[in-house]
Parts: C-alpha cells; structure tokens; sequence
C-alpha cells in the first residue's frame, strides 16, 4: 500500500490550500514517515530511507505503437512502485517510499503550484528535526526537469541529497532509459558522498549539478548537461563516483521557504513570463505580459544581455512595479551587469532557471533593487563594479 496525495494535489491546485498531512490513528508520530504517512518498500530496516516524489513524464509512459516508437507515446502509465518493482536490486540497497504527485490528465511540470507544495513536502520530509529519511529522488518529465531542480535547489538547504531524474525514451521501448536512470537516481541519492552538494540530476550515466542543469537535446538520451562548470560525476557499476569534494555555486542564493510561503498567492508562485529577444524587439510585449498579469518578465537577451529595442515601454513598465531581469539567449555564457541598472542582469543563471529565481525573490517581498542585488551582487563584487542604488 502506498501513500498517494493525488486527490490533495488536486485540491490544492484548485483552492489553493496546503495538502493535508495524514495523522498515525493509534499513537503519536514519533518521526517524518510516521507523521508523514509514508509506508517503506523493502524487508531490511536497517537500509537507508530514500523518499521517491513521483511526477509522471516520459518514464511512466508507454505506447501503444510497439518498442520502437520514442515520439508518440503517453497512452500506457505505470506507477511509482510498478517502477521499482522493474528493479529487484534497489530495494537490496534501500528502503523506499511513494510520494505520488501525479494529475490526472495533466502535467506536473506546468503546475507552478503543484511543484511549490511537493518541494515543502520535501522540505519537511527531509529537514524537520524528526526526519528519518536520507534524500530524496524525483521522477519528471524532462520538458520542465530543470524548472523544479533550480526551485527545489534554491528551497531545501538541509545538506541531505535530492536527485531529478526520468527518461527520454517510454517503459514500452526496446532501449528504456529509465530504469538505469531511476536506479542510479536512488544510489547517488543514498550516497553519504551526495551529501551538501546541492540538488542533482542523474541522467544517463551523469551527475549533473541541478543549479546549472538544462535540457540541450530534444530528443536524445543523454539529453542534459550544465550551462557553466561541468559534471559533479558519473556512474560506474550504477555506482556514484565524484571528481571532487562537495561545493556549491559561489553566487548561489538560498530563500527562506517560510517567507515564499507565506505569499499572498501561495501555493501558486509569482506570473513571470519569458520573452525572447531578437533584431526590433517590440517592447510592448513587455507591456503586454505585465497587462495579462505578470509580477515580472525576463527577457532572453541577444548576447551578452542585450535588448535591441523597446526601452521606453521596458522604463514604462517598470515604473509601474514589473520587475525585469535580462538574461541571454546563448546556451553558454554570463548576461553581466550594466554600470547603472535600472533592471537586473542574470549573470550565470539561465533563462529558465532566471524565470524560477524571479518567482522566488518576488514571493519573498523583494523589490527591483533587492532582485538586483540578488542577480548582481556576487558577480560585482568579483568585477569590482560596485553600485549604490538610490534611497
């Protein structure tokens, strides 16, 4: 038997409130899986305690087309415990758990407030001072797979491993990459070597920092890798193995998930829309996306940061509240500070994560100034390009 929250999920994207949390009946809750309701898979309780967030996507997909069709799949879906049950060597490794945060006929990764409320499952399942859980692995779809690691990354700062990972091919195909995902998903997730190194994403065969981590293939297996730095890793005999010590990113900015919940809006996030920038770059789609209720829009900039047109209904829109970052539209690469800003730079981050960062820092109360110095404020410190914005 497991433990589904589907019904709450839903719930919860519909009114709003937090998920109910199941109570034990007969006696009081003495740690997190008790209190949290979760029931462990495997016989040896001795075996470290793996929390699986179970979102769906392509790894429990399957199609009804046969075992070579990798485009046209969805029809079929099997659940968490039918994906470990594919694997009989995990639960000879650990113990393990369903959180299942799958909707019915939808995505988890376009619900913005689905993801917010199983990253304070997480958050609470990992860093209360009852948890007995080692880390956690989440199963996604790989269209917004980085989207929920920069959000997951950026809220839980307790040292113990959370892990992405899915697959780009359906259980139903001759080559299925999502068993040897999932299982080295759960080993690096287990891994004490894992610990205090920041979200991370295993993807064939790779340890892939989750701060960094991108979609650069549409289509292929090895389907990610980081904007900046390198791998943290890789897998040998399905095992972890690190190139170095743990570390996080320098610039790196960690929010207070009680702060970001307790927005006017939560559990939905802040509306921030990405535009892409390009030769006569309207401005009034800036406007536009602020009209149809967006808190703050960043802009894919040409190059290093640029945007070739539009600055008169950029200054409009900010002197009405909407808050701007401009990252680049290059794969690779910083978008660095202006001498004078009026709108932030996202330096390292990428677009996508840039989008999450925004969310966050309007959710915590932050105004233009303060996302400012949130995006800029390491980088120019390290060009020595001070700036002191006005009272």
């Amino acid at each position: 038997m497991r433990f589904s929250i589907l019904t709450t999920a839903a719930l919860t994207v519909a009114t709003g409130a937090a998920p109910t949390i199941p109570q034990p009946q007969s006696r009081q809750a003495t740690t997190a899986s008790e209190r949290l309701g979760l029931t462990w898979l495997g016989n040896n309780s001795s075996l470290p305690k793996i929390l699986i967030l179970y979102t769906g996507g392509t790894i429990a997909s399957g199609s009804i087309y046969g075992a070579l069709d990798d485009t046209q799949y969805g029809q079929l879906q099997i659940t968490g415990e039918q994906i470990i049950a594919r694997n009989p060597y995990l639960l000879n490794n650990t113990q393990l758990a369903v959180s299942n945060w799958t909707i019915e006929g939808d995505s988890t990764g376009t619900n913005d407030a689905l993801v917010m409320n199983m990253t304070r499952f997480a958050h609470d399942a990992l860093c209360s001072e009852d948890s007995d859980i080692i880390g956690a692995v989440y199963t996604h779809g790989t269209n917004s797979l980085e989207e929920t690691a920069f959000l997951m990354d950026s809220l839980i700062n307790c040292g113990k491993p959370v892990v992405g990972t899915g697959s780009m091919r359906p259980w139903t195909h001759l080559s299925f990459d999502g068993d040897a995902n999932f299982f080295d998903a759960v080993m690096l997730a287990a891994s004490p070597g894992a610990r205090n190194r920041g979200l991370m994403v295993a993807f064939n065969s790779r340890i892939i920092p989750g701060y960094w981590a991108t979609k650069l293939h549409s289509t292929n297996p090895n389907a990610f890798g980081p904007t900046a730095t390198g791998d943290l890793g890789l897998f040998l005999n399905n095992l972890p193995i690190f190139y170095n010590t743990a570390s996080q990113p320098l610039f790196k900015h960690y929010f207070d998930i009680s702060e970001v919940s307790a927005y006017s809006s939560y559990p939905a996030l802040p509306k921030v829309d990405i535009l892409y920038a390009a030769r006569e770059f309207d401005g009034k789609l800036v406007l536009n996306a602020q009209a149809n209720g967006a808190k703050g829009v960043v802009i894919a900039g040409t190059g290093n940061g640029g945007v070739p047109s539009g600055q008169d209904e950029i200054t409009e829109a900010l002197e009405s509240g909407l808050q701007i970052v401009v990252g680049t539209r290059s794969p690779f690469g910083p978008s660095s500070p202006s001498i004078t800003p009026t709108y932030a730079k996202s330096g390292f981050v990428h677009v996508i994560q840039t989008r999450i960062m925004l969310q966050l820092a309007i959710a915590s109360g932050m105004n233009m100034n303060q996302t400012i110095e949130l995006f800029e404020g390491g980088i120019r410190k390290a060009m020595g390009q001070s700036w002191y914005p006005e009272a």
